[in-house]
């Protein structure tokens, strides 16, 4: 496949460079990823399986906006033809990114730093003009609401589904705080950032981004980092607040309601991998499933914060 999709790149880019390399990388579910080494350069390839038209184009716009605004992501690059992406072979799209030298980071109190930092950057940016990107939440509450009946009606695992209703009907009532809103990310983990010698070089994969309250991406951030081998940690959790506040101090409204959020992303993220093992069970979502739900329990006994309102 890689060959072939390579092939279908290069034959559609500027000058129609030659194919040097083309190894596959890491990826998600929805999209398969490329170092694409040719004879112009080496680049991100982006094959995305499902997604249709708007979703591709609303990831690059704001790629387009963030870099407009200098922010560490990957610029999203032309083909010849001048467009973003390209109809792909059979139900899927081809995209074009720049390719930016780094590692995924380990969890430490320097990464989660540096993080904190970039998104407290991120949140203040001014938001984009027009409306195009107030969409909804993937795995907002609209989306997890949607998912209790899903998985009441179609019998997710006994003890799983026991805890992500449970946690539901807790939690449901106690999100209805106005709280700041913008543009987030909503899935800051590891995978999907870049350091290179301990510095931030890029946040990647936008493809979550939305409108939604602004603390809801500072939760999900620590989900991906604060758990460090799944196992809570109040010190990197602090380190993440601390270095968020150095960019954009938190509310005391939105102090006060970090510690539903957090458990709130335990339940959103517990019940994405619920969905997936109902579409497509394997080993792999369930153990994630059961991770999330651990954490669900690990955070209802959880005194984090441990300052007052407003503190730091």
């Amino acid at each position: 496949m890689s060959e072939r999709i390579a092939e279908f790149a290069v034959e559609r880019m500027e000058g129609s460079p030659a194919v040097v390399s083309c190894l596959r990388m890491a990826s998600g579910y929805a999209n398969s990823n490329y170092r694409l080494e040719t004879s112009a350069g080496v680049f991100l390839l982006r094959h995305r399986i499902g997604p249709d038209q708007s979703e591709v184009t609303y990831e690059l716009d704001v790629l387009d906006w963030l870099r407009s605004h200098r922010f560490p992501a990957p610029a999203a690059l032309h083909f010849g033809c001048g467009e973003r992406w390209l109809a792909g072979p059979g139900d899927s799209h081809v995209v074009l990114l720049e390719w930016l030298e780094g590692t995924e980071p380990e969890s430490n109190e320097s990464t989660v730093a540096a993080i904190a930092c970039a998104l407290g950057d991120l949140h203040r940016l001014p938001p984009p003009s027009g409306d195009w990107w107030q969409r909804e939440n993937p795995v907002g509450e609209g989306a997890v609401t949607r998912l209790v009946e899903l998985v009441t009606a179609n019998g997710a695992p006994h003890e799983q589904a026991t805890i992500f209703v449970e946690e539901y009907e807790l939690l449901r009532n106690q999100l209805g705080t106005p709280l700041p809103r913008g543009l987030i990310h909503g899935d800051v983990f590891p995978d999907n950032t870049l350091f290179r010698d301990h510095e931030l070089v890029a946040i990647l994969d936008f493809e979550a981004a939305c409108e939604d309250v602004l603390l809801f991406d500072v939760a999900m951030t620590m989900q991906g980092f604060c758990f460090p081998g799944e196992k809570w940690s109040p010190q990197l959790a602090d380190t993440l607040v601390r270095g968020y506040s150095e960019r954009r101090q938190l509310s005391d409204e939105e102090w006060d309601a970090l510690p539903i959020y957090l458990r709130w992303c335990s339940l959103t993220m517990m019940g994405w991998h619920l969905e997936e093992l109902l579409r497509r069970p394997n080993a792999d979502n369930e153990r994630r499933a059961a991770d999330f739900g651990r954490r669900i329990l690990t955070m209802r006994d959880a005194a984090w914060p441990a300052t007052p309102a407003g503190g730091s």
